[in-house]
């Protein structure tokens, strides 16, 4: 393609082998940046890339990475976001649900104090997974009542680090 950014290398949305058959479009953030740049050296290891091959058409509109800021061959891209797939976990209510009734206001308020009420809403109905940062702290708290392991959170599933 030529025009204004010249010599311009863009991935097709095809089938390759290298892709991840496993990916699921819909986990893919509102928010998240994508990467079309056919000519980047990283490409296969990018999450941005990895989310762009795999665009569908129930999102008519996409963030993406302007070619204007593109790296030249062989530079570090700021934009690099390794593909890391984590632990991710989604809700707490059956946790709560099994503690005394005394004990589970007491953790319902630590997590009133850890969350704004829209973002424990969320949590709540299974809208917002837990990164692994945040299971650390929820675990410590329920452990404090005697919830420990994977008796804390509803569902757990491996995940994308978005």
């Amino acid at each position: 393609m030529q025009g204004r950014w010249g010599n311009l290398r863009i991935f097709v949305h095809k089938k390759r082998e290298f892709m991840d058959e496993t990916f699921d479009y819909g986990q893919v953030p509102g928010y998240f940046v994508h990467c079309f740049n056919g000519g980047c050296r990283r490409a296969g290891e990018c999450l941005r890339q990895l989310a762009a091959r795999h665009v569908e058409a129930t999102r008519p509109t996409i963030e993406v990475v302007s070619p204007a800021v593109w790296p030249a061959d062989g530079a570090a891209c700021a934009w690099f976001k390794p593909i890391r797939r984590v632990r991710m976990a989604w809700g707490v209510r059956d946790a709560i649900g099994r503690l005394p009734y005394n004990e589970g206001r007491l953790v319902v308020r630590a997590l009133n104090q850890m969350y704004p009420k829209v973002t424990l809403n969320r949590i709540s109905t299974h809208e917002r997974p837990l990164p692994p940062a945040e299971q650390r702290r929820i675990e410590a708290l329920f452990a404090r009542y005697g919830v420990t392991g994977g008796q804390v959170f509803d569902r757990v599933e491996m995940g994308y680090e978005w």
